[in-house]
């Protein structure tokens, strides 16, 4: 069985090198595609130097161009070239021994569930928590079937998981946990390491969170439409072949110039 893992690198080449390393499996063949997001030149090393030694395949950006972009390129690369499980890591976790294969046992039990979650140890907060969100997920064919890709007008990052999650809230999709796992995740590490990606993530994140607001009529927990931006023409599934723009003009975002590093 082939298990591929899906995380984008920023600015932790060590951290990229420990989440390959610890995602071992003993029983499935489990290969990488790393998206490179910036110009560190670590990273950019530690990506070279992984795929010189592990099944992974590089994707040098070298540029901020967004965690939705590079999951939903990642993820169809992935089951296009044959995967059976789909896992989607930040380059903050770190896996404890079996993780991977209950996490992938679990996803390929449970296809009926969108995505499967995971129980770990959340280190910035320094206890186990019972599930990692979108840290570290299953991300199930029937997702992509369903909800299609996720929504590229957000971005860089957050908010991303919270769309995807009101969508599949729509389309009566549910989440599965994996209670059995314990990996590690660091929380946050590249923007609390960087001072200058910390100060953007507070312009970016405001920006994402107003386009949520646009998108369905109120903050999480609160939203008032059952259809993107309240129009009966738009649904919460977004096809791959138009994710780069899924709405149109009026509704995809156009300020991409914010994100700087």
């Amino acid at each position: 069985m082939i298990v591929a893992i899906v995380t984008i690198a920023y600015n932790s080449g060590s951290g990229l090198l420990r989440l390959v390393e610890t995602a071992s499996s003993t029983r499935h063949d489990v290969r990488f595609y790393v998206f490179l997001h910036s110009c560190h030149a670590e990273t950019g090393d530690a990506c070279e130097q992984a795929a010189r030694s592990m099944p992974v395949t590089c994707y040098p950006y070298a540029e901020n161009r967004g965690v939705s972009r590079s999951w939903n390129e990642g993820a169809l690369a992935a089951y296009a070239a044959g995967a059976d499980v789909v896992l989607i890591a930040n380059d903050d976790i770190v896996f404890s021994p079996g993780d991977i294969d209950k996490l992938a046992g679990k996803a390929l039990r449970c296809r009926g569930h969108y995505i499967v979650s995971c129980a770990g140890y959340h280190q910035r907060f320094g206890r186990r928590i019972p599930s990692l969100g979108y840290s570290c997920f299953a991300l199930n064919p029937i997702a992509f079937e369903t909800l299609g890709c996720f929504d590229e007008n957000i971005f860089p990052a957050y908010c991303e998981d919270q769309d995807y999650a009101y969508r599949a809230r729509l389309a009566v999709l549910s989440e599965e946990n994996c209670a059995e796992t314990l990996p590690y995740h660091a929380g946050s590490a590249a923007i609390f390491s960087d001072p200058g990606l910390r100060a953007q993530n507070s312009l970016t994140h405001a920006r994402n969170l107003d386009y949520y607001r646009r998108k369905w009529g109120g903050e999480g927990g609160a939203e008032r439409f059952t259809c993107p931006f309240g129009k009966n023409e738009f649904t919460y599934y977004i096809a791959p072949d138009r994710r780069h723009a899924p709405y149109g003009p009026g509704y995809d975002r156009t300020d991409h110039d914010i994100v700087r590093i």
